[in-house]
């Protein structure tokens, strides 16, 4: 399984919705567990900085990871960023080899 970042900056309506947020995040693992049974969710924090949220998920590919960003976006009180993250040893093989 990779390993994927998903940054989230809540919108304008998303503020105005701020408290109803946690309920969101339940709604979200339940449409996660129900549309993506396969991905784990590894870690969620909230961030101060230009990002308000950072979820650590592992997936089997690039096309589950988008739907878990899918997912993510559907509620509407967010924009999302998804990255791949490589661990640090793996990246240190893949030197070696260059």
């Amino acid at each position: 399984m990779a390993t994927f970042i998903l940054l989230s900056k809540v919108s304008s309506e998303g503020a105005k919705r701020v408290k109803s947020l946690a309920k969101m995040d339940e709604e979200f693992n339940r449409q996660l567990q129900r549309h993506c049974p396969e991905v784990k969710r590894v870690a969620s924090y909230a961030l101060l900085g230009a990002y308000d949220f950072l979820h650590i998920f592992e997936a089997p590919d690039a096309k589950v990871a988008t739907k878990v960003a899918v997912l993510a976006n559907s509620f509407g009180v967010a924009m999302t960023q998804t990255l791949t993250a490589i661990p640090f040893s793996e990246f240190k093989e893949l030197l070696e080899e260059i």
